[in-house]
């Protein structure tokens, strides 16, 4: 327990490090829907035990009631059919702030107390999180998660540095890039996502493009909004080694590259100002004047469409250079010091909402995105239809072509993504007063290992 209690508190300190969470480049914002309450429930009415309707039903012989902490309306939204098919398993749903989430997660566990049968656990943490050992095992009995049904790119964000899968993600967020179809048009002559995709094979065509808007918009027109956007394209593209390999930053292909691309952006004046998850930046979506954002599956909807309403036919997605990336995503965990009698029943609401078609079907209808269930991916499920928003473009075809793209891959998770991400919010600063990538590279790693001394280069 000594050990454990060391790495609860090293996370704390890193949790506490980074100011809004909820505010990070590749954080998911909060749903705002069930923000009026604190505490939601879901379970079946009386009317709909297994006798009113026993063609849906797995199981009602499993009873009881389980607490899951939620920032939004995600799962109460993602998971509303679960009781159509375990009409006795109660949910209730207490609603955590966002940006203090983690915090009460770890100082729960500090302090003895009570943590709920069902905790999220938000990508930007996960690599501290699950690598605590204070989990459930869910790829061993008495759970037996069948790994073969996970698509391959969720399986390094699940597991820990043991190997030990101790969380499940729901949502698949491969990204693509959305991108503005009249700039496009403009600059490149096609607003076609597949004339677009033979043009940009690289990064190094993102480059050269760039140099072109600036000069012909003279400097009104940018590739990206700015380096953290340039960072979120890019740098999960380079997946071959985790950010820390046995207390070695192991960054030399992934991030430094990144910052390289970066600069030679900044050069050419490719960039815009804005700063990510600002409301300056939410404006930049409307304003006709960025070409190019990171695009997981959740953007569209939360960030996109929620900042450019009215915008019907304007934008258009396509493949990145390399096939494509994972960004973002929502897990859940149950603790080791949850109650005997209530692990199987967060254990059959979790594997239901991740693991099962049902799910995966009751998650999709709600958010139009995808689970990691990889049997899903042979139904009909996810056929899609066009998007008069994206000029009819099927962008759940457009997600699922680049979701099954044998190139597209997540870097594994470390304990140490937190500090790394904190630490890169300053380097992207650097980066666009000028600094050069060596230079910005170098500050960076020194400033991890102010950190985290345990770490060398």
């Amino acid at each position: 327990m000594k050990k454990s209690t060391k790495a609860i508190a090293f996370v704390l300190a890193s949790v506490l490090a980074v100011s809004g969470l909820s505010g990070c480049a590749g954080s998911k914002p909060e749903d705002t829907a069930s923000q009026a309450a604190s505490t939601a429930s879901a379970a079946a009415p009386a009317s709909s035990a297994a006798g009113n309707d026993g063609s849906k039903v797995i199981d009602a012989s499993l009873k009881g009631e389980i607490t899951e902490w939620v920032w939004g309306d995600y799962e109460i939204r993602g998971a509303s059919k679960f009781n159509e098919y375990y009409p006795n398993i109660k949910v209730n749903y207490v609603t955590v702030p966002n940006d203090e989430y983690e915090k009460k997660v770890l100082t729960t566990l500090q302090s003895g107390a009570d943590l709920p049968d069902v905790i999220n656990i938000e990508s930007a943490a996960r690599g501290q999180m699950i690598n605590m050992d204070v989990w459930e095992r869910l790829d061993a009995a008495p759970y037996n998660l069948k790994m073969d049904d996970m698509l391959e790119i969720g399986k390094p964000l699940v597991t820990n540095a043991k190997g030990e899968v101790v969380c499940l993600q729901v949502d698949n967020c491969v990204g693509g890039y959305a991108y503005d179809r009249n700039l496009a048009k403009k600059y490149f002559g096609t607003d076609d996502p597949t004339e677009l995709e033979k043009r940009f094979t690289t990064v190094d065509a993102f480059v050269d493009a760039g140099k072109e808007v600036a000069q012909k918009s003279g400097g009104k027109d940018f590739m990206f909004a700015g380096t953290d956007d340039a960072y979120d394209a890019v740098c999960p593209l380079y997946t071959e080694q985790p950010f820390v390999t046995n207390k070695k930053l192991t960054m030399d292909s992934s991030i430094l590259p990144t910052y390289q691309f970066i600069e030679k952006m900044v050069k050419n004046k490719a960039l815009g100002n804005y700063v990510s998850w600002t409301p300056a930046w939410n404006t930049s979506f409307a304003s006709n004047h960025v070409i190019f954002y990171q695009s997981p599956t959740w953007f569209v909807s939360f960030v996109i469409k929620e900042n450019d309403p009215d915008s019907k036919g304007k934008w258009g997605l396509m493949s990145p250079p390399g096939g494509g990336f994972s960004n973002g995503g929502t897990a859940y965990a149950i603790p080791k010091g949850a109650k005997e009698e209530n692990k199987k029943l967060a254990w059959t609401y979790i594997n239901w909402l991740t693991m099962t078609q049902e799910g995966a079907e009751s998650f999709f209808a709600a958010h139009a995105t995808p689970t990691l269930y990889k049997p899903a991916y042979d139904t009909d499920l996810y056929k899609g239809a066009a998007d008069p928003y994206f000029a009819n473009e099927n962008l759940t075809q457009k997600y699922m072509t680049i979701s099954v793209n044998p190139k597209t891959k997540a870097r594994a998770v470390t304990p140490y993504d937190l500090t790394i991400k904190d630490a890169n919010t300053q380097a992207c600063r650097n980066l666009a007063s000028g600094m050069s990538a060596e230079d910005a590279y170098k500050k960076f790693k020194a400033d991890i290992i102010a950190k985290a001394p345990d770490l060398s280069e």
